[in-house]
């Protein structure tokens, strides 16, 4: 089954299995770009004192790296294991769970078994009506909301104002505590802010400054980090990934000391996003940009790196984007061009190749 968005199905399977997801505490992240990155920095900090699971998607290579703890893939028997029951569940209550519905369900499962201390989840699209969305409001402990632009449309709406609406969506009754990237135009900041103030949520909005790498904190000063991951843009999502973890160690929710959280941000890994790799004596850069503003990221990164001289592209797209946002910031005259596409993507059978 493909794409089919709403909760009532993750909703009776998981009650099926006891409702693990209304046991656990958890961080939730949507966004257009930088969920992931967001994610990783907040599971590193952490995973230095915690059990800390994680769900993101899609994966990198093997289905199973969509659910983690601390690092460590769901063991492939364990994943075999959950997911036979929640097949059988499915087809037996007549449920027509999508196939990202029951992965999110493996994940809550695994990490209620697995006793985790914190649950991060990476919302796989929109928010409103993502399968990640059923966690009780008084259970997500920190919201965070990256850069929204335009991708999915025809899921989540043609404008950016649509968009964030629906983003905006993981923000249930109940969440107290919402961080905002403050880099998102003007449109997407006011419906966050409408949507906070519905439901009684303390927003809070980073800075948009560019030419600063210092962090404001109140738990521990100011944080000038090593930043491991490529892109000028990452000092953004880790101001959103630090202010989550201010507001938890405020609250007392954890106790981290500043040398601690510095050395874990250092150590951050997030592959498969500006990547660098040397195959066969060549320097190769992997990067999963799939819409403009992820696009304009990625040339701006190449056109400070690597200047006018001529580059290798090797590009392959997945079916129903629009490719002149993601292909004309990137492609110059000087450049070769090498379309490919890929084969079938592990458990996401809705995810196909652009011929």
């Amino acid at each position: 089954m493909g794409i089919n968005l709403g909760l009532v199905r993750v909703v009776k399977l998981l009650s099926h299995l006891g409702n693990p997801h209304e046991k656990l505490r958890v961080l939730h992240v949507a966004g257009t770009n930088g969920k992931g990155s967001v994610c990783s920095y907040m599971g590193s900090v952490l995973g230095s004192k915690f059990r800390v699971g994680q769900f993101n998607s899609p994966h990198l290579i093997h289905i199973t790296d969509c659910i983690t703890v601390n690092y460590q893939s769901i063991p492939i028997d364990i994943y075999g294991r959950i997911r036979s029951e929640l097949e059988s569940l499915n087809i037996r209550l007549s449920l027509q769970c999508t196939e990202f519905e029951i992965l999110t369900c493996v994940a809550f499962k695994y990490f209620y078994d697995s006793k985790v201390d914190w649950c991060i989840l990476e919302v796989g699209l929109g928010g409103r009506l993502d399968a990640t969305n059923v966690v009780p409001g008084e259970l997500k402990h920190g919201c965070a909301i990256t850069k929204i632009g335009l991708d999915h449309e025809a899921f989540l709406g043609t404008t950016i104002a649509e968009i964030a609406a629906e983003k905006a969506g993981i923000i249930v009754p109940g969440v107290k505590q919402t961080v905002l990237d403050g880099t998102n135009n003007k449109v997407a900041l006011e419906e966050i802010k409408e949507r906070c103030a519905q439901i009684s949520c303390n927003l809070m909005v980073t800075s948009d400054k560019q030419d600063s790498r210092l962090i404001n904190t109140h738990s521990w000063g100011i944080l000038e980090p090593h930043i491991p991951l490529n892109g000028d843009y990452q000092i953004h999502n880790l101001r959103v990934a630090m202010a989550v973890l201010d507001q938890l160690q405020q609250d007392g929710a954890i106790d981290l000391d500043k040398k601690l959280v510095l050395n874990r941000l250092s150590k951050v890994q997030w592959p498969g996003r500006l990547h660098k790799v040397t195959v066969r004596g060549s320097e190769v850069l992997l990067d999963g940009a799939h819409n403009g503003c992820a696009a304009l990221e990625l040339t701006k990164y190449l056109r400070a790196k690597y200047g006018e001289q001529p580059l290798t592209l090797i590009i392959a797209v997945t079916n129903g984007k629009k490719l002149e946002p993601l292909l004309k910031p990137l492609i110059r005259p000087q450049d070769r061009v090498i379309v490919t596409k890929f084969g079938k993507v592990d458990g996401m059978p809705w995810i196909q190749p652009m011929d």
